[in-house]
């Protein structure tokens, strides 16, 4: 899982000598790491929101459109997301 603080520590002990071109070339690979590796749990997020949705409710069929925003945007709790996907879902529903 996360390391502790000294191993942390001993990774930095690794670059702090390094010149200002290699800690960018880093600083830049350790950018796009961490996006796909947030790209990565956010799909797997969805793929078991999908399938616990559908253990759920097996006869009602959601847009992946609308499953794909749940969660996306920090400024807006996960339960204010799931709060508009069941007003779409009733609306749908009762159409």
């Amino acid at each position: 899982m996360g390391k502790t603080a000294e191993e942390l520590d001993q990774l930095l002990k690794l670059v702090r000598d390094e010149d200002v071109a290699t800690l960018r070339t880093l600083d830049r690979q350790l950018h796009s790491l961490l996006e796909e590796k947030e790209r990565n749990e956010a799909m797997q997020r969805q793929t078991e929101a999908d399938r616990d949705l559908s253990k759920r409710c097996p006869d009602v069929s959601i847009e992946p459109d609308l499953l794909a925003l749940v969660g996306i945007h920090p400024e807006n709790p996960v339960q204010d997301d799931k709060a508009l996907i069941r007003e779409f879902i009733a609306r749908r529903l009762t159409d």
